[in-house]
């Protein structure tokens, strides 16, 4: 079967520069690369350092995925040095990464991205009034929810490293932190918290395990005919938007 590569470059509104290239082949993604860019000095910062400054320096790369530079800081110290890391020491820094990662969602979506749907090159879209609506910077009804709501994961990220940006609470061999009962309740509570007022509701107008049914395309197609609330959520009003406007144009070529 042909492999078809979609290169992607530049990704924005990431930022910084990205190239992205997938694989597809028989529809699904077998092989996905991406690559930074943008040079900022940091690699040359380091140099000379301890090599745990590492751990200091890289979270403050982002304000927004500092995290990701502290998790792979800190494997490259554990591989560096052969430490072991205990289980539930890689199951804290995980859950890091996953927060911080979920905040990313409404954070990008809104703040980055859907905001462009309001521009008045679409508004011969039978979608525009209703992306206006919700997606208008500031101003937007689902703008202002999902900026505001972003902030609640990573609050999860603030029990285990003490804040958020820019925790330190990864090193080499493990974690500074020993979650007590009540910050896991708390936890599991901004999680519900995220999950009924916003993935569900807003986002995905149907429950998230409805959602993980989907596993191809046309999957997806079904599920957003399958019931109004799933065409009318974010999710159905960007995708059906996105269709109505050239979204889905796509640059592949065969390999």
């Amino acid at each position: 079967m042909t492999i078809q590569t979609l290169d992607i470059s530049p990704v924005g509104r990431v930022e910084g520069d990205l190239d992205v290239r997938v694989e597809i082949e028989d529809g699904y993604v077998v092989n996905a690369w991406t690559h930074a860019e943008l040079f900022r000095g940091f690699e040359i910062i380091l140099r000379g350092k301890d090599p745990q400054a590492g751990l200091i320096v890289t979270p403050r790369i982002c304000g927004i995925c500092g995290g990701s530079h502290l998790t792979s800081a800190s494997w490259a110290l554990d591989t560096l040095w052969g430490t072991e890391v205990p289980r539930n020491a890689i199951l804290a820094r995980n859950l890091g990464q996953i927060v911080e990662t979920i905040q990313s969602i409404p954070r990008y979506f809104y703040g980055l991205f859907a905001i462009d749907l309001t521009n008045k090159k679409y508004r011969n879209s039978r979608f525009y009034e209703e992306a206006t609506k919700r997606f208008a910077a500031f101003t937007g009804t689902s703008y202002e929810l999902g900026v505001t709501i972003s902030a609640k994961p990573v609050e999860i990220y603030a029990l285990l490293g003490g804040q958020w940006p820019h925790s330190s609470y990864m090193v080499p061999g493990g974690v500074m932190c020993a979650p007590t009962l009540t910050d896991i309740t708390r936890a599991w509570s901004l999680l519900e918290y995220f999950r009924t007022n916003w993935l569900e509701p807003v986002w995905l107008g149907c429950s998230l395990e409805r959602y993980e049914e989907i596993q191809t395309y046309d999957d997806f197609m079904d599920w957003l005919d399958e019931d109004r609330k799933h065409r009318e959520s974010d999710l159905g009003l960007y995708w059906r938007m996105g269709l109505d406007i050239g979204l889905d144009v796509r640059f592949v070529r065969s390999k």
